[in-house]
């Protein structure tokens, strides 16, 4: 019985320990992280440039606990390990972010593995709304541009355009922040979602007020 058991633990701690087996990796080459990588590129390929609290769901469990940085330009996710970032190579789920931490009420969702309206599978693309009939995404994508300076040559910059989009059933679509757009997705319920855009004094061209406006349809009987 006590074999048993030991074989068991020993199971547990070498399954333990391949889950927090967390590499550092440049994603290109395989070879070892550069922090220069980005050198001489102005503005930052990160979706925030400072470590953030969060937890990462993976294919091997959940990560709690790290601080994280999102590459927005290589899809690359991040974690602090005594100040270096290392990759984590695990193929991951779910990514959430705490940036008021302790405070783990205003999370920041992330997923992978959408493939719809232009978004690539391995695009980190935050869940804005993730429930109920109308869900709704926002992408943010980082690009490298060149411009010709006086006294500087060419230089590289990097830029972030964000796109939205709405899920409804098998309707998945981007949009503008517009009430066009967003109430095609709501229509069958316009006249109680008009009611709520007045009561609430909601602008559609505002993220935050789409995510209210959404989840008051979401909400109706």
């Amino acid at each position: 019985m006590k074999t048993i058991l030991f074989t068991l633990l020993f199971c547990c701690s070498l399954y333990t320990a391949n889950a927090q087996l967390l590499q550092l990796q440049d994603p290109v080459s395989s070879k070892n992280f550069n922090p220069e990588k980005y050198a001489g590129i102005r503005g930052t390929p990160f979706l925030q440039d400072k470590w953030v609290h969060g937890a990462v769901t993976t294919n091997l469990g959940i990560y709690n606990d790290l601080e994280l940085k999102i590459d927005l330009y290589d899809n690359v996710l991040f974690y602090n390990n005594g100040g270096e970032p290392f990759e984590l190579i695990d193929k991951i789920v779910e990514v959430k972010l705490f940036p008021k931490w302790p405070d783990n009420k205003n999370e920041l969702v992330f997923t992978k593995g959408l493939s719809q309206a232009g978004i690539k599978p391995d695009q980190y693309v935050q869940v804005l709304v993730g429930t109920g009939a109308v869900q709704f995404f926002r992408s943010d994508i980082k690009q490298v541009s060149e411009m010709s300076e006086i006294n500087a040559g060419m230089v590289k910059t990097f830029t972030n355009t964000s796109r939205f989009y709405l899920k409804k059933g098998d309707q998945f679509k981007f949009i503008r922040l517009n009430k066009e757009d967003i109430m095609s997705f709501l229509i069958d319920k316009d006249a109680a979602i008009n009611a709520v855009i007045t009561e609430k004094k909601l602008n559609l061209k505002k993220e935050g007020d789409v995510v209210q406006a959404i989840q008051a349809y979401n909400s109706l009987p």
